[in-house]
């Protein structure tokens, strides 16, 4: 098991879901900002449960591309 995990939550269904594991954690804050596209993101520490970087994504994607409820 990694130490880091970095997960997005989803435009559409807005649940979290692991996009990567990896024990570095420059790799995992790069993943975090480079590949999130607009979502919300958070990395993880699973040796401790603490979650180290997190962001609420851009709201306009959400509208965008998310459930139209």
């Amino acid at each position: 098991m990694a130490r880091y995990r970095v997960e997005f939550k989803a435009f559409k269904t807005r649940e979290w879901y692991t996009k990567t594991e990896t024990d570095h954690v420059a790799s995992a804050y790069s993943v975090a900002l480079v590949q999130s596209q607009g979502r919300a993101y958070r990395v993880t520490d699973t040796e401790d449960g603490r979650i180290i970087k997190e962001d609420d994504g851009d709201a306009s994607m959400y509208i965008e591309y998310g459930s139209r409820k």
